[in-house]
């Protein structure tokens, strides 16, 4: 069953993963865009699967209970506070909805506490428009800010050896760059079906490589690529 915060157990089941993790070094990570299909959840379930990680989530009713353990999984209401994790527990924050309305206690109480927010964002125009204004509501919580530039896809007549040449990130980059300053990072992440496989088989796509040879090749790019991401925080903000 989905795990709601309730006051009275929260003590206990923190000090409960707070012993599991006690040994690797920890990260707060959120994943936060105002505009929906950004790729957050995908992102979020990911890293939760593949490093093990805690996820916190303001949605408290999805299809996360069935891909994690309980003492791993915490859902509250989008008007609630997260209480803040202490360090030893490594989380990654799944979050909804919008800071000028009922999900501000949530969002607010996630990215003050965490070491990096990552933004999502698409090129698609409601998309970097949403992510803009989502970096500029955030800034005043956090300043280790990166973007993640999703669902990469390659346009006729393209050629590149690295994703962030692609058009549509060089599209986001060029927007951030100018709308928030040229020091947020922008990564790249190719679309990918895995993101709903990652669902799907209840693995992360590093998981779901080691068991299938079929998919170490399919989904090599796409792993590499978060694999640079991942790299990457844990060098900056771990």
């Amino acid at each position: 069953m989905l795990f709601l915060f309730n006051r009275n157990n929260i003590i206990n089941k923190l000090f409960a993963l707070f012993m599991f993790t006690y040994i690797i070094g920890y990260m707060k990570i959120t994943v936060y865009n105002m505009k929906g299909s950004a790729g957050k959840t995908p992102i979020a379930t990911n890293i939760a699967l593949d490093r093990e990680y805690a996820l916190a989530t303001n949605e408290p009713y999805n299809l996360l209970d069935t891909i994690l353990p309980e003492e791993r999984l915490f859902s509250l209401q989008p008007d609630e506070e997260f209480p803040d994790f202490p360090e030893g527990i490594d989380v990654v924050f799944d979050l909804a909805g919008l800071m000028s309305r009922d999900a501000r206690p949530s969002i607010v109480s996630a990215v003050s506490q965490s070491d990096v927010v990552l933004v999502p964002i698409y090129n698609e125009l409601k998309c970097i428009h949403a992510g803009i204004h989502t970096i500029r509501e955030l800034l005043p919580y956090n300043k280790n800010i990166i973007v993640v530039a999703t669902k990469l896809v390659k346009r006729k007549g393209e050629t590149f050896k690295d994703w962030a040449d692609s058009e549509d990130a060089k599209n986001i980059k060029a927007v951030v760059d100018h709308a928030i300053g040229q020091g947020t990072p922008v990564l790249p992440l190719k679309f990918s079906k895995v993101f709903d496989t990652i669902f799907e088989q209840e693995r992360s796509i590093r998981q779901m490589m080691e068991e299938d040879a079929l998919a170490r090749y399919t989904y090599r790019d796409v792993a590499a690529q978060f694999d640079t991401l991942l790299s990457y925080l844990e060098k900056h903000y771990a």
